[in-house]
């Protein structure tokens, strides 16, 4: 796979923008990820969560050089209830219709991780390797394993 350029767009905290998200991503992945359907999967599950419960704009930055990697940067600090919650997500019951999306990236990504944004913010991401590197992710804090 050829080296390129990281790819950002910055999107408003609107649910169009989960779609406008999953479409920059389709288009930056699309020359080297045959089936980007988990990646597309887990891009809108990021920024639903950042529309549905953050409500600051959004920034997407794809890193396509080994792996595929997706940052959703938002401006809201990580609080140590959201940092438990991205690495022991509990089951909802089964009757809520939410509550399932981090432990669905969890288990579709190779890595996912948290990091501080330099401006107060904070940065989820994930990695997916193609074909052989999805399911129990390596969970990761500002580089560090946890």
């Amino acid at each position: 796979m050829a080296v390129s350029e990281d790819r950002s767009i910055t999107l408003p905290a609107e649910p169009a923008s989960v779609k406008r998200a999953r479409d920059f991503v389709a288009r930056a992945v699309a020359d080297h990820v045959d089936d980007p359907a988990e990646v597309l999967l887990m891009t809108s599950e990021l920024v639903s969560n950042v529309v549905g419960h953050v409500g600051t704009a959004v920034t997407i930055t794809v890193r396509d050089r080994p792996v595929v990697r997706i940052e959703v940067h938002n401006g809201e600090a990580a609080t140590e209830a959201f940092r438990d919650l991205l690495h022991n997500s509990p089951r909802p019951a089964n009757t809520s219709p939410t509550g399932r999306g981090l432990g669905l990236v969890r288990s579709l990504a190779s890595r996912v991780g948290l990091d501080d944004d330099a401006s107060g913010g904070k940065v989820v991401w994930f990695e997916w390797e193609h074909p052989g590197g999805q399911g129990d992710a390596v969970l990761e804090a500002d580089g560090e394993p946890v």
